[in-house]
């Protein structure tokens, strides 16, 4: 089991229903479902420099339970459950500096970009 959460660029912070439509679109790896955005690469750099993206080397150290999906429209993470406390409030304000949106699917909350 894991926290998953997805990123995505959106000018207006979608409501609770259409995130968990985009998000489910971005899961299943449809693409064109949002805008491609540099801010995505930009805050991936910034995820993988806080919290590299797993590897068989760092496989006991990472949070990850699986590598992270990144395309230029969204990236989509699985936390491991023992790591959800520390890690997700890192990546929420990573965020919203990068200007995202984040989805929490879990408890379908929404954090739009500030």
């Amino acid at each position: 089991m894991s926290f998953d959460l997805a990123f995505w660029r959106q000018d207006s912070p979608p409501d609770q229903q259409e995130a968990a439509q985009v998000y489910d679109k971005l899961a299943d790896g449809l693409e064109g479902v949002v805008e491609e955005s540099p801010a995505i690469e930009a805050f991936y750099q910034a995820v993988i420099s806080t919290f590299p993206d797993l590897a068989e080397d760092n496989m006991h150290e990472s949070p990850w339970s699986s590598p992270m999906y990144v395309t230029q429209e969204c990236v989509v993470v699985a936390i491991s459950w023992s790591h959800a406390a520390e890690v997700s409030p890192i990546l929420l304000d990573l965020a919203a500096e990068h200007g995202l949106t984040a989805y929490d699917p879990q408890d379908q909350v929404v954090h739009g970009a500030r």
